[in-house]
């Protein structure tokens, strides 16, 4: 199950690499590909994470935000 999200907060290479590594710790969380233009993330996970889950397991690695994009807008 592949899901998008629109990450806010980070501003360079760190941050991008800052990010994955958190969502990569959360259960059920498999693969992750971070964008820095335009911050987003498409997560795949072996059963569905809500985003209240993976801001938590976020906000240990920094100020960043994640907030799940419609299903029309593209990564």
């Amino acid at each position: 199950m592949n899901t998008k999200y629109e990450i806010s907060g980070m501003s360079c290479g760190g941050c991008v690499a800052n990010v994955k590594n958190a969502l990569l710790q959360v259960p059920d969380v498999t693969e992750v590909e971070v964008q820095l233009r335009p911050q987003r993330a498409e997560i795949t996970m072996s059963k569905y994470v809500d985003v209240n889950t993976l801001q938590a397991w976020l906000s240990k690695s920094g100020p960043y935000t994640i907030k799940e994009l419609a299903a029309d807008q593209n990564l």
